[in-house]
């Protein structure tokens, strides 16, 4: 099981772009606080993805006998 670089790169790119309407909000522009919690939004829910989906490949189901 390889990495899933589609999944890497929405992360990389969410992240990037939470900073850039992170440091605009800080900058006195209310209406930047909504993209910038879209974005670690889908960051944290890819993250996430990620991360169930290495463990779904290291564990056996229920339903998968024993090798």
């Amino acid at each position: 099981m390889g990495i899933r670089w589609k999944s890497v790169a929405t992360v990389v790119g969410a992240a990037v772009v939470a900073l850039v309407f992170f440091f605009v909000a800080l900058r006195g522009r209310v209406w930047a606080w909504l993209p910038c919690v879209l974005a670690v939004g889908v960051a944290v829910r890819e993250l996430r993805w990620l991360q169930r989906d290495r463990r779904r490949g290291r564990e056996a189901g229920f339903d998968q006998p024993r090798r």
